[in-house]
């Protein structure tokens, strides 16, 4: 997931933008059930980047998406991270 968001999106500065990009992403799959984004947080390389944790609609659809993209399961959700831009630090993200 992280390399589709990064490779098709420039930077992301809000929540907003940030969904529709995995809305996009994910619409090859099925539809999402729940998406929950976590605050922007620096890692150990210095870059700015948003804890995701997504769940489509059926397991099958949810699978395939895990197959093709990176990420991991966190329990029955779906979880990856996404690099933001430095300014993404509102509060409703």
């Amino acid at each position: 997931m992280r390399n589709a968001l990064k490779n098709s999106f420039p930077p992301f500065r809000n929540e907003e933008s940030l969904r529709a990009a995995i809305g996009s992403v994910c619409a090859k799959y099925g539809t999402i059930k729940s998406l929950r984004i976590l605050p922007p947080t620096r890692g150990p390389d210095n870059r700015c980047r948003c804890t995701c944790f997504l769940r489509l609609d059926t397991e099958e659809a949810q699978a395939r998406m895990m197959k093709e993209l990176d990420g991991f399961n966190f329990g029955e959700v779906y979880a990856f991270f996404v690099d933001v831009d430095e300014s993404c630090t509102t509060p409703t993200m």
